[in-house]
This record gives C-alpha cells, sequence and structure tokens, in this order.
C-alpha cells in the first residue's frame, strides 16, 4: 500500500462520508474528520501565533520549528488514518449489516444485482457508499423498517 494512495483514499473516504449524528457513535472516522476540519479552521491562526511567540519571545527556533511542524502534521495523521480505514476490510458484524441495506437496495431497484458494489473488496470505503445511497433513497432510519404498522399510534 503506497503512501499516496493511502492519502488519497483518505481524502475520498473524508468526503465519502455522511454528516450524521446518529452513526457518530458508531463510526470513530466521523469524529476525526470532524476534528481535522475543525483543525483546518483553527490551525493557521495558531501558527501565526507560534510564529509571533519565536519573534516577540526569546524561544529557541529549532522547539518553534518543530512545534509548527506537529501542528502541521496532525491533520495529515487524520487523513492516513481515514485512508487506512478506508481500505481496511469490513469487520463481520458490518458484513451482515452490508448485505441488509444491499437486499434493501436491490429490493427498490436503487441498484441492481449484477451492477452492485464489488462483494470481493468489502472495505469501509464501500459500506459507506452503500450507507450514503441507503440514506439518500430509504431515509434517515434505513434501518428500521417504514411500514406504518409497526409504528404505535394512539
Amino acid at each position: 500500500m503506497n503512501l499516496i494512495t493511502t492519502f488519497k483514499a483518505g481524502q475520498r473516504y473524508m468526503k465519502l462520508c455522511p454528516v450524521d449524528k446518529q452513526l457518530t457513535h458508531s463510526f470513530p472516522e466521523l469524529k476525526i474528520i470532524n476534528y481535522i476540519k475543525t483543525a483546518n479552521k483553527y490551525l493557521p491562526p495558531i501558527i501565526i501565533g507560534l510564529l509571533f511567540w519565536q519573534y516577540f519571545m526569546p524561544a529557541q527556533i529549532a522547539v518553534t520549528i518543530i512545534t509548527i511542524l506537529f501542528t502541521l502534521s496532525m491533520p495529515l495523521q487524520g487523513i492516513f488514518w481515514l485512508g487506512k480505514r478506508a481500505l481496511s476490510p469490513l469487520p463481520l458484524n458490518l458484513i451482515d449489516c452490508y448485505n441488509q441495506l444491499k437486499i434493501k437496495l436491490i429490493a427498490k431497484k436503487i441498484i441492481a444485482e449484477k451492477n452492485s458494489l464489488d462483494d470481493n473488496k468489502l472495505t469501509f470505503e464501500a459500506f459507506m457508499k452503500i450507507i450514503n445511497l441507503a440514506k439518500l433513497h430509504l431515509g434517515d432510519y434505513f434501518g428500521q423498517d417504514n411500514d406504518s404498522s409497526t409504528y404505535y399510534k394512539e
């Protein structure tokens, strides 16, 4: 696995993951994506503050450079982790959920059986793709049945 391939997969996965508070508890990558976006927002002022700290305080240049490099590397570490996560295989408990969502999407004729996502490569990226399709076509509560008979009304 190439470093550049992993970074590209991480960026792709970051764009692919849905922003949903219900899924945040199940998938840590949604929190990591939020942290990366927050870091990209607040890191430029922090780095400028570190440069001013170097200029106005009698600090060593090496300490400032190391601090700036570490600060800049934090979002890159998150994207690298997302790339590793996107390319890693699904655990057994999520394969069942993947198959249930796929069956529901095939039943609603949203995806075709032959043209569906490749089952040989069940990765987290493929799982997020099917979650996005299910969320778009089956609604927010795609894991539950949408029958009105299942709801109790008084």
